[in-house]
């Protein structure tokens, strides 16, 4: 039976991310909150003097969730530095600026770019006007040796045009700028080699600078001791949270795999610090209240050790705060619910800041603590294993089931795929892990004293994180390894959420009316699965995507699609662009179709022949070169003009006779402004993708 009572901050909890939501929704000033919440403890004061208090204990308990609410609100609205009246954007300043920034986290170096997190202090129009200034600015500095030697805390002084960083330029494309958002990131600026100095070094102590200084010095120590590349980048990862140099195909693996958790230093490493500590320390037999608390303070000095070395990001902070709590609530026997205990951390972390509550780690990380916690136990209890080492095997199994069970809505949600050899992954890759990161801490304590020890300690280290890399790869290759196209809207993920909830609640209660509630739920999630496919059955639809420097275009018809691409389009590029928006609209079966081929292409209701297009009662004219005069004007409906073809507007009109000219992202810049301005001479509605994003054109309303 589950008892409220024992589990106060979830109670709490609750409400504090209901305000938190409102305000990220609505982000209105909340200036007459304030003084609603000023109000609540006068209010609640108030009502403790109200006679029979225990027949109104309702009253207070209603005051406590408003007020939450309210400063969940408010909390919200003031982490948002936009809303602040320092920040720069709310001053009058010319397109290119002059700007004075502290860098606020580690340099990435990548490519030809070193990416910068600046937060303003300074900005004008000229190094004599520069006026006091807040706000955080996501820097790109031209790689040189000068960039590559900035460090966490330096000052720069540079000139340069700062833009908002902009929505995504195809439908249903990951949203980077709302990503940035969360990360109080708005603004962005591209700096050249000559247009910035180092304005200062750090000059003073700071613990994250320490931290970031700690993990370059540990990846370093890597470095000479991991020779391949594959196994010093995923050690990187692994042990100090620096992924940024994993291979691509690499992490694909790990994802497809479902260890893309391992990679991540979180809530899995954290645990296995804590686990260690606690069996170390656990094996001292002093019965004595002195000792508790100090084992107690010991595992939590060790948390904070890891979270240190390992750069002190937040998403080992946010580990390191929930089992930090976890510690404590153990050392503290009377009373203990583990349940209290992650509601609780869970709480003073949004208290801390608010916008973590869209971190998809922070809520993979306390769903799968939380699946962990309730359905780990009852999977093991299906299968009773005699043996001991197959009963560990099996419960490490039930432990990846649990887990899976709790974060499978979410996974779908966010990353459309499963992958259906995870609990094998898990069998072998947690377990590894943990060795891995304990080899690879002692590797960092034994180098600073004991070379010759610290080589085959680095072997051993070596030899594991192959042992993982192949395992991760032979999983890939299993059949069925990997379930792709899973596309589920948020209304499915959260109905399904409804379903474990009532699910946990007929379990926990033994009540039969939360068995109906789940069965109720998940006929409404058949219900909008079927109207979903249906939807998708039904779909006709042109789309031509924004793809930098090449030309990508979809037609939708149902669950078909012909693609038409440039030859030598990117997979990774066209991915990112078209990937999220197929999966919306349900595609399947994908025919793929090179422009350039000069075969007459026909499927169904898709036409292609030499650059004429005919989908439906639609026709489409695509000119990449000079074309000859014609006799008679080529009536169609639009004209679409890639890789900068050296034509005039005008030619161009006495050839086609067509209502919209849509130019793709694969023309120069150059030439566009030059059409558009011959287009606005002649009269000629025109379409530029590189400024408005892809161009979309719904045919749902026309006859099969």
């Amino acid at each position: 039976m589950i008892n409220w009572r024992e589990i106060p901050f979830f109670r709490l909890l609750v409400p504090l991310c209901a305000g938190i939501l409102l305000a990220i929704f609505f982000n209105y000033h909340p200036r007459p909150i304030l003084y609603v919440l000023a109000s609540v403890p006068l209010l609640f004061l108030a009502a403790a003097k109200i006679r029979g208090l225990y027949r109104y204990r309702w009253v207070h308990g209603g005051l406590l969730n408003i007020g939450l609410v309210l400063l969940g609100y408010v909390l919200s609205w003031y982490r948002l530095e936009t809303n602040w009246t320092s920040h720069f954007s709310h001053f009058d300043f010319s397109d290119e600026r002059m700007v004075i920034g502290r860098i606020a986290d580690a340099p990435i170096k990548k490519g030809e770019w070193v990416k910068l997190e600046l937060a303003a202090e300074a900005m004008g129009n000229a190094a004599d006007s520069l006026r006091p200034v807040s706000g955080n600015i996501l820097v790109y500095v031209a790689k040189d040796s000068a960039a590559a030697s900035l460090r966490y805390g330096d000052e720069l002084f540079f000139k340069s045009k700062i833009t908002k960083v902009e929505a995504p330029k195809n439908p249903d494309a990951f949203d980077y700028g709302r990503y940035l958002h969360f990360q109080n990131i708005h603004h962005q600026a591209f700096v050249r080699e000559s247009d910035w100095l180092l304005h200062h070094k750090r000059r003073s102590f700071s613990l994250y600078g320490s931290a970031i200084g700690l993990q370059e010095k540990f990846v370093g120590t890597l470095r000479r001791h991991l020779p391949t590349e594959n196994e010093f980048t995923v050690g990187s990862a692994l042990i100090l949270g620096f992924r940024d140099e994993v291979p691509e195909d690499l992490l694909t693996a790990y994802s497809e795999t479902g260890a893309m958790h391992v990679l991540a230093v979180s809530g899995l490493h954290v645990g296995v610090v804590f686990v260690i500590l606690n069996f170390l320390f656990g094996r001292v037999k002093i019965y004595s209240p002195l000792w508790t608390v100090a084992k107690m303070l010991l595992i939590l000095a060790g948390i904070w050790a890891f979270a240190l070395v390992t750069g002190a990001t937040p998403s080992v902070l946010r580990a390191a705060v929930m089992f930090s709590f976890v510690n404590v609530g153990m050392a503290m026997k009377r009373n203990n619910n583990i349940y209290n205990t992650l509601a609780s951390s869970a709480f003073l972390l949004l208290i801390i800041n608010p916008f973590w509550i869209a971190s998809v780690s922070f809520q993979l990380s306390y769903l799968a603590v939380l699946g962990i916690v309730f359905f780990q136990s009852k999977i093991a209890k299906l299968w009773v294993v005699e043996n001991k080492w197959l009963d560990k095997i099996w419960q490490l199994i039930a432990v990846s089931i649990a887990a899976q069970i709790m974060t499978l809505p979410l996974t779908l949600f966010y990353f459309n795929q499963f992958p259906t050899w995870f609990w094998l992954s898990s069998l072998v890759l947690v377990p590894l892990s943990g060795f891995e990161l304990g080899a690879g801490l002692l590797l960092f304590l034994v180098d600073a004293i004991w070379e010759t020890g610290a080589i085959w300690i680095g072997k051993a280290l070596w030899a594991m994180l192959w042992l993982g890399n192949e395992t991760v790869y032979f999983i890939q290759k299993l059949p069925l390894a990997i379930i792709n196209g899973i596309w589920i809207g948020s209304l499915i993920a959260v109905l399904l959420y409804l379903v474990l909830a009532s699910t946990m609640l007929a379990i926990g209660s033994q009540k039969f009316k939360w068995v109906l509630s789940a069965l109720g739920l998940l006929l409404v999630v058949s219900i909008s699965t079927a109207f979903t496919s249906w939807r998708w059955h039904s779909n006709r639809q042109i789309v031509v995507y924004n793809v930098y420097k090449h030309t990508a275009i979809d037609f939708f018809d149902g669950k078909k699609t012909c693609s038409l691409l440039s030859a030598d389009i990117e997979k990774k590029a066209l991915k990112f662009a078209v990937e999220g928006h197929r999966l919306v609209m349900g595609a399947g079966e994908i025919e793929t179709v090179e422009i350039s081929d000069t075969a007459v292409f026909y499927s169904d209701r898709c036409f292609y022949e030499n650059g004429l297009v005919q989908f439906f009662d639609k026709k489409i004219a695509i000119v990449d070169h000079l074309l000859e005069p014609v006799a008679e004007k080529i009536k169609v409906d639009y004209l679409l003009l890639r890789n900068s073809p050296k034509v005039e507007m005008a030619d161009l009109m006495e050839i086609f006779d067509c209502q919209l000219i849509i130019f793709d992202a694969s023309n120069k810049r150059w030439r566009l402004e030059k059409w558009k301005e011959a287009c606005e001479e002649l009269g000629v509605e025109f379409y530029d993708i590189n400024e408005k994003g892809a161009w979309v054109l719904d045919l749902k309303g026309i006859e099969q």
